[in-house]
Order: C-alpha cells, then sequence, then structure tokens
C-alpha cells in the first residue's frame, strides 16, 4: 500500500512537475514534495527524517537547512548544535550555519558561547556593504536583533562604499517595534540626502497606515516637533512636520510650519494660499483668515495677493454667520469691501463674491430686491455654465426665502436639467426637493429624494436621506400627514430665518406631537439654541434626544453634536468623551463613529 501510494506521488509529480523541472530526478522531487508536504503540516518528526535522507544522498546546503530548522521546531538543540559544528567544518565559509549555529546557543542557555562566536563573525565583517546588510538580515531572520544591530553599527563605519546604512538601521529600529529609533535614522537619512525625501515619506505614510491605537502617530509627533526645533533651517524637515500635521488635520502646525519657511526663504506663497484653502474647507477660520492675511501683507505686486484677498472675504463672511451677534454695520462694512474688492482685483472671482454679497443684502441687511438684481445681472454676464448655475441657485434660494416658491423650483428645474449627471445638478434637485417638502408635497419630496441617496456627492446622498427618513418615518407613523405639515412649516420658517415663529410651532410639537415628531421638534431646537450660542441648552436637548427616544434615527446624530459641544465649546473633555464612547458602542453603524473614535483618541 504504501509503494502503491509512492508509485501515485511519484506519477502526479511527472505530470505536473514544470518542463523545465522535469530534467531532475522524480524521486528527488518527489521525496522533496514529501518532506515539504510534512513540514507544513508540522509534522517535524517525518520532515527532519526526510530532509536528512535528502541531505544525505545530495549533500545540498537548502536540505541542510531544512533539516536544522526541523529540529529548532523541535526544541532539539543539542542535536542542531552537533550538526552545524560538523556542517561547518566541513563548509567554513557558509554564514547562514554560523548564525544558525548563534541562534542555537542563545536559544539554548548558552550565550557565552553565542557571543563568542558572534564576535567572531564581527571581527571578521565583510567591507561589502551588500554582505554586510545580509549577515544583519539573517541575524534578523533569527530575532537576533540586538546582534543585527550590532553588524549594522560596525559596517557604518567599515564598509567600503562609506554608507552610513541609515536606512537599514531605520528599517531594523522598525521591525522591532523601535518607532522613536527608527525615526532618528530616518531623519538621519533625510539629512544626509535631501533628495530622499519621497522616499523618507513614504516609509512614514506606510507605518501610518498600520497605526491602529494612533500610538505611532503620537511618537512621530513628538519626533518631527524636535527635529524641526533643532535643525529649524532645514527645509526638508519642515515640509515633513507640514505633511503629517495635514494628514492629522493639524492646520494650526503646517500653518505655522509653513510661515516659518517662508520668512526664511520668501517662496512658500503657493503652499500657503492652498493651505489657507484647505483650512477655509475644513471650517478653520481663524487660520484661513491668518494664512490668507499673510499673503495679503505681501502687498499687490504679489501673484495670489488677489485670490488672497477674495480668500479673506469668504473667511469674513463664514465668521459673520457663524456669529449670531455680528451687526448690521459689519455687514454693511463687508459689503463695501466686496465692491471695492471686485474693483481692485478684477472680475476673477466675481460670480463667488456675487454669491456672498447677496446673502448679505438678502438676509442681514433687508435688501432682497437689490440682491435678485445684482444676481439676474451676474447671470446675464458669465458665460461659463457652472458659474451661471451656480447664481441660479442662490438666486431661487432667495426667491424660496421671500416666498416666491414657483419663481424658485423653476429657477432649481432649469438647474437640474442643465448639470442633470453633474453634482450641481444633484444640488439643485435636492434643493427642489426641500421646497416641496416646505409647501407640503411630500410625496413629489420622496421621489426625489430617493433617487439622490445614490448622487455622487456624498453630502447631497446624506442629506437626501435625512429628509426621506423624516418623511418616510412621519406618514408611516401619521397617513394624514398632519404633524409632518407641522415639522415642514417649522423646518421652513427656519429657513426663512424666522426663529421666534419657527420655535412657537416647534414648541407645541414638543407638547403633543407624537413620538417621531418629537426628536424632529427637539433636534431644530437645539440647533437654534446652538447657533445662537447657547450651548449648555442645546447640549440638553441633544442629550434629552438620546434618553427620551434612543431608537430615533436622530438619535446618533444628536448624541454626535453632544459630544462635540462639550469637546469644543463647553470644554467638557470628561462628559465628550463618556458620549464618544457611548455612540461608539451604542451606535457601531453610524456615519459619526469613525469621527467618534478620532476625537476619543485626541481626548
Amino acid at each position: 500500500m504504501k509503494n502503491a501510494y509512492r508509485f501515485l506521488c511519484l506519477l502526479i509529480t511527472m505530470l505536473t512537475v514544470p518542463i523545465f523541472a522535469q530534467n531532475k530526478d522524480p524521486q528527488l522531487l518527489l521525496d522533496e514534495q514529501l518532506a515539504g508536504k510534512a513540514f507544513q503540516s508540522q509534522d517535524y518528526e517525518q520532515a527532519r527524517a526526510l530532509y536528512l535522507q535528502l541531505y544525505e544522498k545530495k549533500k545540498q546546503n537548502h536540505h541542510f537547512n531544512q533539516y536544522v530548522e526541523c529540529l529548532f521546531r523541535l526544541g532539539d538543540f543539542d542535536t542542531a548544535e552537533k550538526e552545524l559544528k560538523s556542517y561547518i567544518k566541513k563548509n567554513p565559509s557558509n554564514g547562514k550555519a554560523r548564525i544558525d549555529l548563534i541562534y542555537d546557543y542563545a536559544s539554548n542557555d548558552k550565550k557565552n558561547k553565542a557571543d563568542e562566536l558572534f564576535n567572531e563573525i564581527l571581527k571578521n565583517l565583510p567591507e561589502s556593504k551588500n554582505q554586510i546588510v545580509n549577515i544583519s538580515n539573517m541575524l534578523r531572520g533569527r530575532l537576533l536583533n540586538d546582534y543585527a544591530i550590532t553588524v549594522l553599527e560596525k559596517g557604518a563605519k567599515t564598509n567600503a562604499e562609506g554608507d552610513p546604512l541609515y536606512m537599514e538601521r531605520a528599517n531594523l529600529y522598525q521591525s522591532m517595534l523601535n518607532y522613536q529609533q527608527a525615526f532618528e535614522y530616518y531623519f538621519l537619512e533625510l539629512e544626509a540626502h535631501p533628495d530622499h525625501y519621497n522616499i523618507v515619506k513614504n516609509k512614514l505614510q506606510t507605518l501610518l497606515l498600520y497605526d491602529v491605537n494612533k500610538s505611532i502617530s503620537d511618537e512621530m509627533r513628538i519626533a518631527l516637533l524636535k527635529k524641526t526645533q533643532e535643525k529649524p533651517d532645514n527645509e526638508e524637515f519642515a515640509q515633513l512636520l507640514m505633511w503629517f500635521a495635514l494628514q492629522h488635520e493639524d492646520y494650526d502646525i503646517a500653518l505655522a510650519q509653513c510661515k516659518s519657511l517662508d520668512r526664511r526663504h520668501n517662496d512658500q506663497d503657493a503652499h500657503i494660499i492652498n493651505l489657507a484653502q484647505i483650512c477655509l474647507d475644513n471650517r478653520q477660520y481663524e487660520l484661513a483668515k491668518e494664512a490668507f492675511n499673510h499673503i495679503i501683507s505681501k502687498g499687490k505686486i504679489n501673484p495670489y495677493y488677489g485670490d488672497a484677498v477674495i480668500g479673506a472675504i469668504k473667511t469674513e463672511s463664514q465668521l459673520y454667520k457663524l456669529n449670531p451677534n455680528t451687526e448690521t454695520r459689519q455687514y454693511e462694512r463687508l459689503n463695501q469691501r466686496i465692491e471695492d474688492a471686485c474693483t481692485e482685483v478684477g472680475s476673477k472671482e466675481y460670480p463667488g463674491l456675487v454669491e456672498i454679497q447677496a446673502d448679505i443684502l438678502a438676509y442681514h441687511l433687508g435688501q432682497s430686491d437689490q440682491a435678485v438684481t445684482l444676481l439676474q445681472q451676474a447671470i446675464s454676464l458669465v458665460n461659463n455654465k457652472i458659474q451661471q448655475c451656480q447664481l441660479k441657485l442662490k438666486l431661487a434660494d432667495i426667491y424660496l426665502y421671500n416666498d416666491e416658491v414657483w419663481e424658485a423650483t423653476l429657477l432649481y428645474s432649469q438647474v437640474d436639467k442643465s448639470m442633470k449627471e453633474e453634482p450641481l445638478g444633484h444640488e439643485a434637485r435636492f434643493r427642489n426637493a426641500q421646497l416641496r417638502y416646505f409647501i407640503g408635497e411630500f410625496a413629489w419630496a420622496q421621489t426625489q429624494l430617493n433617487v439622490l441617496k445614490a448622487a455622487t456627492s456624498k453630502l447631497v446622498a446624506n442629506d437626501a436621506m435625512s429628509l426621506a427618513l423624516i418623511i418616510e418615518d412621519n406618514l408611516e407613523y401619521d397617513t394624514t400627514g398632519v404633524e409632518l405639515k407641522r415639522l415642514s412649516r417649522a423646518d421652513y420658517k427656519i429657513y426663512q430665518h424666522k426663529t421666534l415663529e419657527a420655535l412657537s410651532i416647534l414648541d407645541s410639537i414638543c407638547i403633543d406631537g407624537n413620538e417621531i415628531s418629537k426628536p424632529h421638534a427637539l433636534y431644530r431646537i437645539a440647533e437654534i439654541k446652538e447657533k445662537g450660542q447657547d450651548y449648555p441648552t442645546a447640549d440638553s436637548l441633544y442629550l434629552k434626544i438620546v434618553e427620551q427616544f434612543p431608537d430615533s434615527y436622530m438619535a446618533d446624530d444628536a448624541l454626535m453634536h453632544a459630544a462635540l459641544l462639550e469637546h469644543q465649546q463647553l470644554k467638557a473633555r470628561e462628559a465628550a468623551k463618556t458620549h464618544y464612547e457611548q455612540l461608539i458602542d451604542q451606535y457601531p453603524t453610524s456615519l459619526y463613529t469613525a469621527q467618534a473614535k478620532k476625537n476619543y483618541r485626541k481626548l
């Protein structure tokens, strides 16, 4: 039976081995396969015997290496020692066998012998860089990391190429999870070879990809900050710190570093204007303002002056919107500043400035007619299709704000048709669906929202899903739509900045509404309080939703808002940590879970 099995294996081997291997002894191939299968199955006793037979027959090094490996796996260090010594006598130039013997000694409580043999290797270390690295890698492969480091340290001084082996040492320390030392050698490499910037950055990027608990990021941040302080004139270190800061949304560090470089070299304008825009897009308005003003301070001859002026106006506009105490005279000054900017820097950003100016006129200065005229003129002057559609959306918003519903829906429909498969078209369709929701045409709105759930724009898709859920849940609970009409009317009042009228409707829903409409009403009141900077009241209302309506689709949203308020506005770190943790534990599938984890780690 055994012979029959061997014959079958032999036959299969002959039929399946590649053509280039068929000139090998078929019996040898069969024995190698059987030995390899036994090793993979962790049958080291059988594998040991088979590899020994193979070595005794063919005297090939890889058979001996596998035989020794089986002895190590079996813990038979005494036999391994004896075999390795015998082998080394016959093959004195085989470095791997010597390293295996060092491993044998180290594993068998014979450290003195291990040190003695290692010192022999160290004493006779070759001059070739590649051979030195190979010896270190073989030691590293046996987890003899201290010996491997020692080889690289000596080799860095003695190799014929004069290579300090910074990258090799960095890689070794990284494999040992000694990131502090790894960073040190990566930085030494960068200092010695500035043109290796991308190589070093890619190494660090790979490390961050596997940084599950963010401990590596913390060590990297400290190492980079320390290095930039030690070498303030090194541009590569500064660039590396900026890159790292942007990866982790530490915009303040990135801007400080960029400005520092600019003061020394006066060549960071493009980086600063780009960083300013990133800060603006991520609602870091004070930092965006600082960055834009840095460029403006350089004067009109700067090629980015116009971009900076426009950016500063956009930033100022956002800051005014966020502050409920912004006075009318401040909006009047900003309106005049826009007029001056259009004259000063030309019409390059004219449509963008018109949108801001229209907002100011309609929503803050009570001059809706002037806003409409301004937008109509701009639409007739602009030839760019996208800019024209953006202006039409703004005009439609103001029409809706003024209760001119049919004028608004006509413009939304025009943009939707013109930019059908584009993000701007999706935005127009959403706003049109929202308009229909405001006026109580829920079926029409829901049809459009269901299509928009698959929109390419994540923001539009999320907004569509939220509004669709409001309609769906309320109509499912109350098919008459009475409660939903109250909610939509309140939402329309909020849209029109008629806060007192909206609060009156929302308060009545909180008193006699149903379990679906109440959490929505509480949420809207909390948003109004938050916008008015009454953060304690807003926080308590968000938490009330979580406490009283934990199964509501709004609960995770409310919990995230409460945690953010506690984290950023109320400076209640422990409460924020508790609520981030609650969100992570109780709502693991929430859209906010990833951000909650990130914020929790920061705290």
